[in-house]
């Protein structure tokens, strides 16, 4: 499946990713005043994980996920928000680099070393980064740039399958806001602010994959 197929299914898991307010034993609600009946599953068998970090999806047993012993990242895709600049070549490039060596780290602290060819032990990552607002810069008459940015949250997306079956694995969604407002200094400091929210971003995937590996969310009881 095309990133952008799944993606349009996995942009709607962070509605209860990083908007989560309230959980009920019934329901999870988001600060958009929506809600979901718990236990939520999805049309492919996945169902969430509850916890504080972002929205995670699993397959439930009897998949394993320690049976597996690498990672493929097959594509990495970066979208801008409406109305913001659109990135540059270069800043792209430095972007996907970045989450690739962060990505790795997280494989590799989980038992997954990055591989560069399918296997059946291997898990196919595919990772949405959405809604990034780059600020338009002026110019002082010193030099220094000027950015006016709002602050907005970005998306991230992570997809994990089977690398052969093509099965959807995991799925990890979350809302990250960007750190500073208004600011001066460096254009690459608008690069910078990804780059922050990401790394916070690695963090969580780095814990729920150790976790999910162990096992430690039991799926829940089946809709009816």
């Amino acid at each position: 499946m095309h990133l952008a197929q799944w993606a349009s299914v996995a942009i709607a898991t962070l509605a209860l990713a990083g908007c989560a307010s309230i959980w009920t034993p019934e329901k999870v609600w988001t600060r958009d005043g929506r809600w979901f009946a718990l236990p939520v599953w999805t049309s492919d068998g996945m169902y969430l994980v509850s916890g504080r970090a972002g929205a995670l999806f699993l397959t439930p047993p009897p998949l394993d996920l320690s049976r597996y012993r690498g990672v493929l990242l097959e594509e990495i895709q970066i979208r801008t928000k409406h109305g913001s600049r659109e990135l540059k070549p270069a800043e792209e490039e430095r972007l996907k680099g970045y989450f690739t060596r962060r990505l790795e780290r997280v494989f590799e602290r989980n038992g997954w070393p990055m591989v560069e060819t399918p296997g059946e032990d291997v898990l196919r990552a595919r990772l949405l980064v959405k809604d990034l607002e780059l600020g338009r810069w002026r110019r002082s008459h010193f030099g220094t740039v000027v950015s006016f940015v709002s602050g907005e949250k970005i998306g991230i997306i992570l997809e994990l399958r089977d690398a052969l079956k093509g099965d959807r694995r995991l799925l990890f969604g979350d809302r990250r806001r960007l750190p500073f407002g208004a600011y001066a200094g460096s254009e690459a400091i608008s690069i910078r602010r990804v780059k922050d929210a990401f790394y916070y971003f690695s963090i969580d995937v780095r814990r729920r994959l150790g976790q999910a590996k162990r096992g430690e969310f039991p799926p829940p009881p089946r809709p009816s």
